[in-house]
């Protein structure tokens, strides 16, 4: 895993700030964040520490959450579902929610913000909502080829 620094309690303030200012999360997040060189933000549960690893193979120590970008946070699509978001979260209908899985933006009237995408129950990740479009960011390799019901 690459170079990661273990955020101290001022800078998790920071964090903390914007995800009531941008999502309405007004909840502490039990874990440790975790800040690579490029803003991106990691969550590593408390109890790793007390894990016996040694002959585990493991990938990544801690989940994506979101990236420090210059007009906000951006969430990852695990950290879109992390949290319990109460601001800048669109619903979307069946066909806009297949279009979003597949790497297409989708039109919604708001404000300019970091959005949060919802189907029924489901967050289905975080977009950039700019001129009345939000503008699908999931990686390519994570978009699906084709949706069925």
């Amino acid at each position: 895993m690459q170079n990661l620094k273990a955020l101290n309690s001022k800078e998790k303030k920071v964090i903390y700030k914007q995800l009531k200012e941008q999502f309405g999360h007004d909840e502490k997040i039990d874990a440790i964040m975790l800040m690579s060189p490029k803003g991106k933000i990691y969550l590593l549960s408390n109890d790793y520490a007390n894990l016996d690893i040694t002959n585990l193979r493991i990938n990544n120590k801690a989940m994506y959450f979101a990236k420090q970008e210059k007009d906000g946070l951006r969430m990852s699509i695990e950290g879109s579902q992390f949290i319990t978001a109460t601001k800048n979260v669109y619903e979307v209908n069946k066909q806009e929610a297949f279009d979003w899985m597949q790497g297409k933006d989708v039109p919604k009237e708001g404000e300019n913000s970091y959005a949060l995408l919802k189907y029924k129950n489901d967050i289905l990740g975080c977009g950039m909502l700019r001129e009345n479009n939000i503008r699908n960011m999931v990686a390519k390799e994570r978009r699906l080829h084709s949706v069925k019901e």
